[in-house]
């Protein structure tokens, strides 16, 4: 990186059953791609806390955000049992549970101006899930950060970043 600037990740998880080990991951990967920049880079990330363990950032560097699940109504254990079922209704249960989870955290997300402040000012904003990608993409014409879904888009995002 030719400039003074340090470099800034945002990661954003929604549905996981181990959040801890996705912002681990993709933290270590962020701090990897730096290399012997390493000591150059910030990072947030914000997951979809489901009132389970907190997730606890292992490098000063990063800060963990936790955002209250959205709670769904009736329709949304309606959406849920129909999730688990087989065959077409099944997939339309998952279907229609994805959209609603990932509508849920975007709205809780737009809510959070500190968070979206953040996000604008990021170098590279990743989603982790499905349920993340709407709040990611939503902040398309907000900033001129890299926006992408998942490890590899990120690494190759880091790297276009860093041959700026």
């Amino acid at each position: 990186m030719t400039s003074a600037k340090a470099l800034h990740v945002s990661i954003v998880v929604g549905r996981s059953s181990h959040p801890q080990a996705v912002i681990d991951d993709l933290w270590n990967r962020a701090v990897g791609a730096v290399g012997q920049q390493a000591g150059r880079i910030t990072g947030t990330a914000v997951y979809a806390h489901d009132g389970g363990s907190a997730v606890t950032a292992g490098d000063d560097r990063l800060t963990v955000v936790p955002l209250a699940k959205p709670r769904g109504g009736r329709l949304g254990s309606l959406v849920s049992s129909a999730a688990g079922k087989p065959g077409p209704v099944g997939v339309a249960g998952r279907l229609l549970r994805d959209n609603f989870e990932s509508r849920g955290l975007a709205r809780t997300l737009a809510g959070r101006v500190d968070l979206q402040e953040k996000f604008r000012s990021s170098d590279v904003v990743v989603a982790a899930d499905l349920t993340a990608d709407r709040s990611v993409w939503q902040l398309r014409n907000n900033t001129g950060a890299g926006l992408v879904h998942g490890p590899v888009a990120m690494l190759h995002a880091l790297r276009e970043t860093l041959q700026k």
